[in-house]
Parts: C-alpha cells; sequence; structure tokens
C-alpha cells in the first residue's frame, strides 16, 4: 500500500470511528441518523482505499437508507423488547466477534494479498474476499443473519403487543 492509500485508509477509519461514537453516543435521533451517515461515509471510503470500491459503494447506501430509517418520525426504540440480558449477552457476542477478527487479522498475510482487479471488479473482490479473508467474511455474514433474526424478532413481537 502507497502511502496516498494509507493515508486515505486511515482518514477513513478516523471518519468511521467518529461517526460510530457519534450513533453510540448521540442524544438526539437526528443526531444519531446523521452520525450513522458520517459512519456509512468512512466505511465507504475504507473500501476504495482497499480497491475494493463497489462494496464501499454498496456499503454507503447502506448505511445512508439506515440513517435515514432512525432519523425518520417512524423509528421505535427496540429497547422496551429486548431485556437487560439479552442486551448483555449480544454485546458479549459483539465483543468475542470482534476478538476473532482481530486475531484472524494479526494472523493474516493481508500485506502480500494480490489485487489484480479494478475498483468495481466484483469478481475479483469476491476472490478476495473468499481466498484471503474468510473468517472475517463469515463472521460478518453471521453478523448480518443474526441482526435480520433479530429485528424480525423484534418486530413481530411489536406488533402482537398491538
Amino acid at each position: 500500500m502507497d502511502s496516498l492509500h494509507a493515508i486515505g485508509f486511515y482518514v477513513s477509519s478516523g471518519v468511521l470511528l467518529i461517526g460510530a461514537l457519534g450513533a453510540a453516543l448521540a442524544p438526539a435521533r437526528g443526531q444519531r441518523g446523521a452520525a450513522l451517515a458520517v459512519s456509512g461515509v468512512g466505511l465507504a471510503g475504507v473500501y476504495v482505499s482497499l480497491s475494493a470500491g463497489f462494496a464501499g459503494a454498496i456499503a454507503l447506501v447502506c448505511y445512508a437508507g439506515c440513517a435515514f430509517m432512525v432519523a425518520g418520525p417512524r423509528y421505535r426504540v427496540v429497547e422496551t423488547v429486548a431485556g437487560t440480558m439479552w442486551r448483555q449477552l449480544g454485546a458479549v457476542g459483539a465483543a468475542a466477534l470482534l476478538a476473532a477478527l482481530v486475531y484472524s487479522a494479526l494472523r493474516a498475510d493481508f500485506v502480500r494479498a494480490n489485487f489484480t482487479g479494478g475498483a468495481f471488479d466484483a469478481r475479483a473482490v469476491a476472490r478476495l474476499l473468499l481466498a484471503h479473508d474468510v473468517v472475517a467474511t463469515q463472521a460478518v455474514a453471521l453478523l448480518g443473519v443474526a441482526a435480520i433474526a433479530g429485528a424480525a424478532v423484534a418486530w413481530r413481537s411489536r406488533d402482537r403487543a398491538r
């Protein structure tokens, strides 16, 4: 990675971190939505600096949609559905997932990975994700499935209460 890509990666990582902290700590719904949009911009920048422009575009669209949902007037808090124990178990699971991702990042050969495709070559990005980053790809897929299942359970239990 040359110095320009490294600078783009670290600046985008900082933007992502600031947006994530804002989304977690902001008191108002609109501020959390804006911080989530900033996180999406930072994540898209990280992907683009790693020559994964297609994944960056997808992340930007997904985060923008989530930011509009969180900042919108129909946003409902899920805290009343999930008890304290389940939230704590989710936090422990997220910490374990983070530890697994850090371990896989430290043990892998990310520096010597070859990526010959362009910024929007989906086949090359898939080959890179499935050849070098299998553990991280599987962890993100598992996290996505868990988030969708949790949202479905929260939505169904909330609708039954009406």
